[in-house]
Parts: structure tokens; C-alpha cells; sequence
């Protein structure tokens, strides 16, 4: 009878332990942000959009006159191509062919680098985001916070998006 009582209480000593960690973890504070929504609104809130126009407004306008010199030259070749010498017309075709490389080089290079630096602006707000989360997260004792992408329910009171947002101005 002995080693049954023994192992009743070691039985009972294991489960009040496993309750006692389930009670624990229950007493977690968990939270979850909308980080999608969070870095648009961040991001139309720093002029992300107007603040890279700005920085490659003379190299669009570069773009957009070898486009409107490439389309002239076109129009000149359709309209006058068959009343031109055989030379004039070659040179003018050299000269589009050489134009369009141009355009076309300069398209690509301002498109990368467009998206290098939108990139660049990107990693900055989510490195603001980050340290906005982990802050509120420390001020208000949550031992999780989470991506709403990564919650498959969630009730709306542990929604800590418009605390992030105001934490992030």
C-alpha cells in the first residue's frame, strides 16, 4: 500500500506543478499590432511619397524630355521618312536608336535607384515601429506582442495599433 501512496503523491505533486505552470502561463500579457495599416499611416504621416519625388523630380524631368525628344524624332521620321536622302534618314534613325538607349538606360537606372531608396525608407520605419513596440511593450508590462497576421483571433481590446502609432510621433 505504501508505493501506491507514493506514487499518488508523486502523481499529485507533478500535476499541482504542471497547473501551477499552466496558471503562469495563462497570467501572460499578450498583444498584437497591425503593422500593415501602422507603417501606411507612418509613412503618409513622414511624406515618404512627396519626400522621394522630391529627391528625383530632376531626374524624372530628364526622363520625360529624352521621351519627348525620342517621340519627336519619331513623328519626324513617319512624316518626312520617304522624302528623305537615304542618309538623312539613316543619321535620324542612328540618332532615335541612340536616343532610345539612352532613354532606356536612364528609365532603369532611376527606377533602382526609386526603389533602393524606398526600400531605405521602409527599413527606417520599421525600425521606428520595432522600437515603438518594444517601448510600449516595457512601459505597459506585455510579455508578447505579435503581427495580426500571425493571430488567427484576437480580441479587439489587445489591439495595441493606435498606441503604437501615437508612441511613433
Amino acid at each position: 500500500m505504501k508505493p501506491f501512496i507514493k506514487a499518488a503523491g508523486l502523481s499529485l505533486a507533478i500535476l499541482s506543478a504542471s497547473m501551477y505552470a499552466s496558471a503562469a502561463e495563462a497570467a501572460q500579457k499578450i498583444g498584437y499590432v497591425s503593422t500593415g495599416p501602422v507603417i501606411a499611416q507612418m509613412a503618409k504621416q513622414s511624406n515618404v511619397s512627396e519626400k522621394l519625388r522630391r529627391e528625383f523630380k530632376d531626374r524624372i524631368a530628364e526622363v520625360e524630355r529624352l521621351e519627348g525628344k525620342l517621340k519627336k524624332g519619331v513623328d519626324k521620321l513617319k512624316r518626312n521618312g520617304e522624302l528623305m536622302s537615304d542618309k538623312e534618314r539613316t543619321k535620324l534613325q542612328r540618332e532615335l536608336q541612340s536616343l532610345d538607349a539612352d532613354y532606356k538606360l536612364k528609365v532603369n537606372n532611376l527606377k533602382e535607384d526609386e526603389r533602393k531608396r524606398s526600400a531605405e525608407e521602409q527599413r527606417k520605419l520599421i525600425e521606428k515601429l520595432q522600437k515603438a513596440i518594444a517601448s510600449l511593450a516595457k512601459k505597459e508590462g506585455y510579455d508578447m506582442i505579435l503581427d495580426r497576421q500571425a493571430v488567427l483571433f484576437a480580441s479587439p481590446k489587445d489591439d495595441l495599433s493606435e498606441k503604437v502609432l501615437k508612441a511613433v510621433k
